[in-house]
């Protein structure tokens, strides 16, 4: 059930998007959910979370930004960046388990800035063979380094003040 809830939450972020000026991808607030359900739901519940995100969106239930879906949008220009939900989810949700967040704030924030950057990496990476170097640089990373800053410091703060107060952080 809270890989269901997880998936919808992200789900739901997706529909908070706006358009950034030279790029074909939008802003959205998935990066930011996807923080959030790694560090509420532990590494095997958040990647799993992820999975049925992307799953719902494979099978064609308009869940990805701008209510996209199907293999084909999964394949695009968003795919990198998808395959960092994952990836992000898990590392975050590997923190959580291990320590629950008992540490600085200034570690947590560290960390979701490393999971934000490989969302980035991985997204602007797989942009490369198809418009190359430079232009995946300045339309598929640039314009959103500044969003995931943004993100990353609201998932700190969401994540530092909710520590030991809600039982899912944190949780194995």
């Amino acid at each position: 059930m809270a890989a269901i809830v997880g998936a919808a939450l992200v789900a739901g972020a997706a529909r908070l998007t706006f358009a950034l000026p030279g790029t074909d991808l939008p802003q959205s607030g998935q990066t930011l959910a996807v923080l959030l359900v790694g560090a509420a739901l532990g590494f095997r519940r958040g990647v799993l979370a992820i999975l049925v995100y992307l799953g719902a969106a494979a099978v064609g239930i308009p869940v990805l930004a701008d209510g996209a879906s199907g293999v084909d949008a999964m394949l695009g220009p968003s795919a990198g960046y998808l395959l960092g939900f994952l990836l992000a989810a898990a590392w975050v949700g590997w923190a959580a388990d291990r320590d629950g967040f008992v540490r600085p704030w200034w570690r947590i924030l560290l960390l979701m800035l490393g999971a934000h950057a490989c969302l980035l990496v991985l997204g602007g990476g797989m942009l490369i063979p198809r418009i190359g170097l430079a232009r995946a640089w300045s339309a598929g990373v640039a314009p959103f380094v500044a969003g995931g800053v943004v993100k990353s410091l609201v998932a700190t703060a969401v994540v530092y003040v909710a520590r030991g107060r809600l039982p899912v952080f944190g949780e194995p």
